[in-house]
């Protein structure tokens, strides 16, 4: 089979690149819009194409799309439906619209907090003045940047938010919910779980709330039914990300969001034993069980040193934690090719130094 995977230069795009490549069983061509001079250095595909996906698609004909940016996933569900598996257009308003996911509160236990849209800054203080809140892009497929936290009390945010309204982004404010950061992470077909793991994070870059740095691998009967009822309201196709923060006090999972493409923590499914590339393949192309019982090994960890972590370590004074690179069960993402850790070690350090 012809396969194209977008945004060839992600972490993501490139875990299912490496291991599409070592099945060795499809045409794997990899596209982006910008330079692949880095990506194409790993040689995971027969080609690397940059341009728009639409390009992309003409000169390659692909038999099977995998988007992997929220931009691409938008394009093919416009465009490519058919050589995707990929949601419905209505679900996937849904899960790209923050605000629309309050619908979800009318599951079991699924908690989303109290959001809203706003349009000018008058509207966030009047909002915050009695709550710490967060501030995000309404839609990531349309603007996208970490999530900004406004304390009571200060206006130390006010100045990057009063950017982004100026230059027409929409945002939503949320109260904010405090807990650990867990995620279930699944590919489904026509709201059925075919295959998924889950996972806790144990670091994320900015500190604040982002994207995760280092993670482990966990199972919660809990989160599964939560997230089991979520995927069969939304008769979910595709993968899918859902975020949660867990209140171990109350025992309680909050919902933060739905990301409806392959995340950035992809690579920890591979070391726990599973295939999600494959996986998507296969359910794309053939009919597929439904996966209730756990298939996947909980307690790894893995630790991406130089997209972030090592950074993290350094910035919060635990470089002690470094030990945990080495452990049993502990894997990372080093060594795939010694001139994109350098060029990474070299952004690390520029960071290191920088305000």
């Amino acid at each position: 089979m012809r396969i194209l995977i977008t945004d060839a230069n992600y972490k993501n795009s490139i875990a299912i690149q490496r291991e599409l490549y070592r099945d060795n069983m499809h045409e794997v061509f990899a596209t982006d819009k910008e330079a692949v001079f880095f990506t194409k250095r790993l040689g995971y595909c027969k080609d690397y194409i940059v341009g728009d996906l639409e390009e992309s698609v003409r000169q390659i004909s692909p038999e099977f799309i995998i988007p992997v940016g929220s931009e691409a996933v938008k394009i093919c569900s416009e465009k490519y439906r058919e050589l995707c598996l990929i949601p419905t257009k209505e679900s996937l308003e849904i899960a790209l619209n923050k605000d629309k996911m309050v619908i979800l509160n009318s599951l079991r236990d699924v908690n989303y907090p109290e959001c809203r849209l706003f349009s000018n800054l008058e509207e966030l203080k009047l909002y915050s003045r009695d709550k710490n809140c967060v501030v995000k892009s309404s839609n990531e497929s349309l603007a996208k940047f970490d999530p900004l936290y406004v304390k009571l009390g200060s206006e130390s945010e006010f100045e990057k938010i009063e950017k982004y309204l100026s230059g027409g982004v929409k945002l939503l404010m949320q109260e904010q919910v405090s807990g650990v950061g867990r995620g279930f992470f699944c590919i489904a077909k026509e709201g059925k779980i075919i295959s998924y793991y889950m996972h806790q994070r144990i670091r994320e870059i900015p500190i604040t709330g982002g994207s995760s740095t280092a993670a482990k691998s966990i199972f919660c009967e809990k989160m599964f039914n939560i997230s089991k009822q979520i995927i069969e309201y939304l008769n979910w196709s595709g993968p899918l990300m859902i975020e949660y923060k867990y209140d171990e006090t109350k025992q309680q999972y909050y919902l933060i969001e739905l990301n409806p493409k392959f995340w950035g923590s992809l690579d920890l499914s591979y070391a726990v034993g599973l295939n999600f590339g494959k996986t998507l393949i296969e359910a794309y192309s053939n009919k597929v069980e439904e996966q209730i019982e756990k298939k996947y090994e909980v307690g790894k960890k893995f630790f991406w040193v130089l997209d972030g972590d090592l950074l993290v370590l350094l910035k919060t004074g635990k470089l002690h934690k470094i030990k945990e690179y080495f452990y049993k069960d502990s894997y990372t993402n080093l060594f795939e090719n010694f001139f994109v850790d350098s060029i990474k070690l070299i952004w690390t350090i520029k960071k290191i130094f920088s305000k």
